[in-house]
């Protein structure tokens, strides 16, 4: 009975942290991306200052590598170094007046984020 209640309790605690890991990780994502959006938003409808959509991309980076430094206990580094690179081209496309071909960056860090927070959600699928 002792081994049974032993078993039991670590696959609670596993499964517990594994929500607690996929809640903070759709936190972190939740937020970048609503914030990506946005700037997008503001790209397509020409509704923005030049000057005020490099403080938000640098907003966003400086956002992005507090996330980084949380994340890299958890998540491959093969697939935060993809964001990175989206993100810096988006920053210094933004930076020269690329603003139009900023897009396709914000798009690729906004599909990688969300498909972290697929990658790593806790279900069946994804444990076996």
């Amino acid at each position: 009975m002792k081994e049974i209640l032993i078993i039991i309790s670590i696959l609670i605690l596993v499964i517990g942290s594994a929500f607690a890991i996929q809640n903070f990780l759709n936190k972190g994502t939740d937020e970048l991306v609503a914030k990506l959006e946005e700037m997008k938003k503001d790209i397509k409808e020409d509704n923005f200052k030049r000057e005020d959509l490099i403080k938000k991309t640098d907003k966003i980076y400086k956002e992005w590598k507090d996330v980084n430094d949380e994340w890299s206990t958890i998540v491959l580094h093969e697939e935060i170094d993809l964001i990175e690179m989206a993100l810096i081209r988006m920053k210094s496309k933004i930076k020269i007046g690329k603003i139009d071909e900023s897009m396709e960056d914000i798009d690729t860090s906004i599909f990688l984020l969300n498909h972290i927070k697929e990658k790593e959600k806790t279900s069946l699928k994804n444990i076996f």
